[in-house]
């Protein structure tokens, strides 16, 4: 989708595109959370909530590159900033914290950089060697909101 509204010539936005944005502002809305006020190349300004991505190291007048995540049918457009450590579709080694297994499903509970615990499904019998050695690769398959999806890359033995 693109964005419908104003575009007077400039540049049109569609889902799944990068773009640089401006920090134009950190504030409070009256739902009591905090967003980030980010300005587009067009100088229109979108909502980014601020709880996902305290992580980031936003500061006001930094240019982040964001991708267009969806644009909803009244033009309101989501954005996902890149993450600062973690590309998608790469691989990287995560700390194991625990396994979780529950009706017959087996997770992983892993840490990421900042010391958030993400759960990562896991199939098959090669979890015992992971536990042992407390990491696991795993490759990003999307970012949302800052948090990774992960999926679970089983040891070779």
């Amino acid at each position: 989708m693109q964005y419908p509204g104003y575009n007077s010539g400039k540049i049109v936005l569609s889902e799944g595109d990068w773009f640089p944005f401006l920090v134009y502002n950190y504030i409070q809305l009256q739902d009591r959370e905090y967003y980030f006020i980010l300005q587009d190349i067009n100088g229109l300004k979108h909502f980014l909530p601020a709880e996902f991505y305290k992580n980031y190291g936003f500061k006001i007048d930094d240019e982040v590159l964001c991708r267009i995540d969806r644009i909803n049918c009244t033009g309101r457009i989501f954005l996902e900033p890149k993450h600062p450590y973690y590309s998608e579709g790469e691989k990287y080694f995560f700390e194991v914290c625990m396994l979780v297994e529950n009706d017959s499903n087996k997770c992983l509970l892993v840490k990421d950089i900042s010391g958030n615990c993400i759960e990562v499904p896991v199939y098959g019998n090669k979890i015992i060697d992971v536990i042992v050695r407390k990491e696991v690769e795993c490759i990003v398959q999307n970012i949302k909101k800052g948090e990774l999806i992960l999926e679970f890359i089983p040891p070779v033995v």
